[in-house]
């Protein structure tokens, strides 16, 4: 009797080597049964290249567990999990196949498929002949047995109205029998009928307002307009049946959701240790950000390099120690997104002056910060934190700001200085004596002409940084402010209006000169106002031992078609800046601050380019030489193991390959189609197929050809225009006899005979 299971080979030399091995943290159950003589699917990078056999275990010297194997069969092209696996008619759909073999589970890298009893000798499948259909079908449909294949199960829908799931039946090539294996599950998750609900039911639970599942939702929607139209649904994905129509309704939280953004269905307990899968083809370009700190992403519109840019990140941090998503690096405030334009200036991306209306309605302007000096300020007030203990900088950030204040009149009021200080507060004696905390603006303006109070009460944030007034030039102390506001007149010296903070630099004695910091304006007696300095400067007039123990993240700018950008505009003298040895060491002086200004080492900056816009030959000179370069090309292996058919007949990744083959004849390689226009969550049915193809596909080949018609018919066929006027043609979607539409016809004559 063979037996077979899937493994995840996550390690190159262990897949290239035929073994798999575990450290001593993980006993023999990790092979869940695994023995000599069992076969083996192992899968790397998400496709399975070999079939092997199980030739025993050895102890390793650190007292781990190997498993040697030898390789029985080369594939090729190699097998991919949802195009070849899951929907092969020998094995049976069960709860392995359907959900664990795709989601890492805890306890375990083998899953055991299920053999079908005609299962031929594991060795003699040919995979591209033993392809099973799933079909979502209304009752009506099952007597036009014409239509159906051999090993086709059907998910049987009662009618358009009720769309109650009735049945799951098998068809043998003479009639339909129940498929015992695949109705069990479904009993088991709607929990005997107790459970059940209609499609209209779970389209219904799939919405924001309730299960907040969009991408159910959008299936769910797919299938019913399907099958108002055909009668029939052809499910690409067995694993997408499964999720969104076997499982039943589904409540998602924060932890249903994977790096690639999909909704988990079912997926029991995610092993934490297990590296992710998807992310090993992107760890080669992370391990490149710790040689070339910036990198641009380039290749033809389509091919995922926005995509790739947030799993590089993520690849990043998992080589750094501390694995995360692209969405907990954002919500931590670690990454920036800007796409660069031919109107975008220095202004918005370093400094520069911006207008700002004062409370009185007059105007001024301010010189603001752009995105880059932001990121830089928050990556550096990041490393300051590694020398001041006690998260005392935990709530401060670029956006903190710097203000001064009085303790009293200099050399006439250190009794409430010295108190101060001591209670670690700081205070102002303006305004009434008693709380303002439940008054509005207006009655605190009321109540105090001077506008300080209402400053205290309502501008002043925690996390904020105050320098303690000593002359019009200096500083005697440094503080972080640490509470809202409150009032307490137990001091009986007037000053009940309060802030409680931390000091953090005492320089009573050696006071601090700020004057060149604060772009050498003098300080005024005024009680307490913002300083025109960022956080990030003023946390550096800080000393501090470095706390070996607090370890620094990286930050990110993503600069989206920085192609596009007039780079020596844009970057101005930071172009010298971002390179890796001029990272912390190099500074120049900002034109509009006159502030000091360096690029930190922990900012990471990737940049993304259409190759259809502009050649890499065409990029500015200085910025080639700054930058690693990484061709993001389209990846017809990724769309086959994606989405094998649409619809059940189309091959987009067939399609793909025949048009870019015509597109580098008649132009180049730079303005092929990328293959996020053939995968996705918009990419369920035909309908979804027809309308990226007429206002997607076709849109960009007539931009291409600048709308000449002949040429465009020389890559997808005359049939798609009308030879008189040189129109589009919308061909015809409803099916014939054979479940084959006009248009998928005309499609797949692109690739299957020419044009």
């Amino acid at each position: 009797m063979q037996n077979l299971y899937i493994g995840k080979f996550t390690k190159n030399d262990q897949y290239e080597g035929n073994f798999y091995q575990v450290g001593s943290d993980r006993e023999m159950s990790w092979f869940n049964g695994l023995k000599e003589d069992d076969y083996v699917l192992p899968s790397h990078n998400g496709y399975f290249g070999k079939l092997l056999r199980c030739t025993g275990f050895q102890n390793t010297s650190d007292g781990g567990i190997k498993a040697v194997f030898e390789e029985i069969k080369s594939f090729s092209p190699e097998l991919t999990l949802t195009g070849n696996i899951v929907c092969c008619k020998y094995f049976s759909p069960d709860m392995n196949l359907l959900n664990k073999v795709v989601k890492s589970t805890k306890g375990y890298g083998f899953h055991k498929i299920e053999l079908e009893e005609n299962c031929p000798s594991l060795d003699s499948i040919d995979f591209d002949k033993s392809q099973r259909r799933f079909l979502v079908v209304l009752k009506e449909m099952i007597s036009v047995t014409s239509f159906f294949k051999p090993s086709d199960i059907c998910v049987v829908i009662n009618s358009l109205n009720e769309t109650d799931i009735e049945d799951i039946l098998e068809f043998n090539g003479q009639k339909f029998e129940r498929h015992n294996v695949l109705w069990d599950l479904y009993q088991d998750k709607i929990e005997g009928g107790t459970k059940k609900y209609t499609l209209h039911q779970l389209l219904d639970y799939a919405d924001a307002k309730k299960d907040a599942a969009p991408k159910k939702e959008k299936y769910l929607s797919a299938v019913i307009s399907t099958l108002e139209s055909d009668k029939y649904f052809v499910s690409d994905s067995a694993v997408s049946l499964y999720d969104n129509i076997i499982v039943g309704r589904k409540r998602y939280t924060s932890k249903d959701v994977t790096t690639t953004g999909e909704e988990n269905t079912d997926i029991g307990d995610v092993d934490e240790d297990e590296f992710d899968e998807t992310l090993t083809a992107y760890s080669q370009y992370a391990k490149l950000m710790e040689f070339n700190p910036n990198l641009i992403l380039y290749g033809p519109p389509g091919t995922g390099k926005t995509y790739g840019a947030m799993r590089i990140i993520e690849a990043f941090e998992s080589i750094k120690g501390n694995p995360a998503t692209f969405k907990t690096v954002r919500e931590e405030g670690r990454v920036s997104f800007i796409t660069f334009h031919q109107a975008f200036s220095y202004e918005e991306f370093v400094e520069g002056l911006r207008p700002e209306t004062d409370e009185n309605g007059n105007i001024r302007y301010e010189i603001k910060p752009g995105v880059l000096r932001r990121i830089a300020d928050e990556c550096k007030i990041q490393e300051r934190k590694k020398h001041i203990k006690d998260d005392v900088l935990a709530d401060t950030t670029g956006d903190s700001k710097v203000w001064k204040i009085s303790l009293g009149r200099k050399n006439i009021d250190e009794n409430i200085y010295n108190e101060l200080k001591a209670k670690e507060e700081i205070a102002i004696g303006f305004g009434p004596e008693e709380s303002v905390m439940d008054w509005t603006d207006e009655q605190i303006d009321n109540a105090d002409k001077s506008g300080m109070l209402k400053v205290l009460r309502s501008k002043v944030q925690i996390g904020d940084i105050v320098f303690v007034f000593n002359s019009i030039k200096t500083i005697r102390l440094i503080g972080v402010v640490v509470s809202d506001y409150f009032y307490s007149d137990v001091d009986s010296f007037g000053y009940g209006h309060r802030r409680k903070v931390k000091w953090i630099k005492d320089c009573e004695m050696n006071p601090v000169d700020i004057y060149k910091l604060n772009q050498e304006k003098q300080l005024t007696q005024s009680s307490l106002y913002e300083l025109k300095i960022n956080s990030a400067d003023a946390l550096k007039l800080v000393e501090g031992k470095e706390d070996a123990s607090v370890q620094s993240k990286p930050y990110y700018l993503i600069i989206d078609e920085i192609n596009r950008g007039n780079i020596a505009k844009i970057f101005g003298e930071l172009i010298t800046l971002i390179e890796k040895d001029k990272r912390d060491t190099l500074s120049c002086l900002l034109p509009y601050s006159g502030q000091e200004f360096s690029l930190p080492k922990n900012l990471y900056v990737i940049g993304t380019m259409n190759t259809s816009d502009r050649s890499i030959a065409l990029l500015d000179t200085a910025l080639r030489r700054r930058f690693a370069f990484i061709e993001v090309a389209p990846d017809v292996a990724l769309v086959e193991s994606r989405t094998p058919t649409i619809g059940g007949n189309v091959s987009p990744a067939k399609l793909m390959y025949a048009i870019n083959e015509k597109i580098t004849e008649k132009i180049d390689r730079d303005h092929k189609i990328g293959h996020s226009y053939f995968i996705g969550d918009d990419l369920i049915s035909k309908m979804d197929l027809y309308h990226t193809w007429y206002y997607k596909i076709l849109p960009l080949l007539m931009e291409y050809f600048y709308n000449e018609i002949s040429q465009v018919a020389e890559i997808v066929g005359e049939r798609f225009f009308d030879k008189k006027t040189g129109e589009i043609v919308m061909l015809r979607l409803r099916a014939n006899e054979a479940g084959i539409s006009e248009f998928e016809s005309a499609l797949m004559k692109i690739y299957e005979k020419g044009i």
